[in-house]
């Protein structure tokens, strides 16, 4: 029997004697590299396989050797095993500090404040999306995140894992490896802990969408809705909400300079449908994509919760590994907000001119 079909025929199998359908765990060599994960979607030359870490494989079925069935449902790993692959992986040069979602590799010596600190904004995130009528899944891996002594480790590492950054860059997350990696400005000349502070809340709000239902991990998403999210959780009426919090305190000023900046003052024409269309303008204007993206996110946050929501579910469904056209876009986006983006973008404008 050909390889490829032979594969299919045992995963077929496995799967049919699984209890949890596609919710089983299974192993196989992948071109020497031996994983252990759920299947999430496969077809004759890909599949995506979530490993027990968190980190996402995208491979060949057709280099699949010794595949068997390791368990009937998915088994992330448990906070003791996730912490012996971190001691594993960065020695003893990095403590391993954890709470209740979070285990964080930092450097040795420190106190454990860099968990807490994830924590903190984990639990505010959830608390946010709850009231407001979501439905979460919590993970079922403890979430990881490296913080680096120095701007140069933090490098090294990003690129030996393949992963290109721009200058400047502070930190980020890794979302095939499921990990939010930065490094400690305290721990270096400048001290400033209130840009580290935005790194980590940025970062740790991607991170934590990807991982409670929020975004798919495994379906193409669009970038203003990521980065729209990510700048809105900057503010610190967002991310430490309170029931006396105002919308004043709700807004990123930085942001809502920018947005300020770029519209001087005008309504122009199509934004919401540029905005929502394409992903394009992330790399010809960056200042302003994430100042439109944090615009509109707020907009229809604090106006049309319950549409705001039904959107996220929907984008959250798509198919894994597919491309996201420009049209399915939009016709997502109007199903849930409406035909009528003229009206709707009346009164964005009306809206954000009213913020001070």
């Amino acid at each position: 029997m050909h390889p490829i079909r032979c594969f299919l025929v045992v995963l077929l199998l496995l799967i049919s004697l699984s209890a949890g359908a596609a919710d089983f765990m299974f192993e196989a060599d992948f071109d020497g590299q031996l994983l252990e994960g759920r299947p999430l979607f496969w077809t004759d030359t890909r599949m995506l396989l979530l490993g027990r870490d968190g980190a996402m494989h995208t491979v060949d079925p057709r280099d699949a050797e010794r595949a068997r069935r390791t368990a009937p449902r998915f088994q992330g790993y448990s906070t003791s095993e996730m912490r012996n692959a971190l001691y594993q992986e960065f020695g003893d040069a990095m403590t391993v500090s954890s709470t209740g979602h979070y285990l964080v590799a930092h450097r040795s010596g420190e106190s454990d404040a860099w968990a807490q600190r994830f924590e903190d904004l984990y639990r505010s995130f959830c608390n946010y999306f709850r009231v407001r009528g979501f439905q979460l899944s919590p993970p079922p891996y403890p979430l990881v995140a490296v913080v680096f002594d120095s701007e140069r480790e933090y490098r090294r590492y990003a690129q030996s894992s393949g992963v290109n950054l721009q200058p400047n860059t502070l930190g980020h997350y890794d979302q095939q490896n499921n990990r939010v990696l930065m490094y400690d400005r305290v721990a270096s000349s400048e001290r400033d802990w209130g840009i580290t502070a935005n790194t980590i809340v940025h970062e740790a709000t991607h991170q934590t969408a990807y991982n409670v239902g929020i975004h798919n991990r495994a379906a193409e998403n669009p970038v203003w809705v990521v980065e729209g999210l990510a700048t809105m959780f900057e503010a610190r009426g967002v991310y430490q909400s309170r029931a006396s919090d105002t919308i004043g305190q709700r807004i990123n000023r930085g942001r809502l300079d920018d947005f300020r900046f770029h519209h001087d003052g005008r309504q122009h024409r199509n934004m919401i449908a540029n905005v929502v269309a394409s992903d394009k303008v992330f790399s010809s204007t960056p200042e302003r994509a994430y100042a439109d993206a944090w615009a509109l996110t707020l907009f229809l946050s604090e106006t049309r919760p319950k549409q705001y929501e039904q959107y996220l579910q929907r984008i959250s469904r798509r198919r894994p590994l597919t491309n996201y056209w420009a049209s399915e876009r939009m016709s997502d986006f109007q199903e849930v907000f409406g035909d009528d983006l003229d009206v709707l973008e009346n009164n964005f404008f009306a809206w954000m001119g009213q913020l001070h």
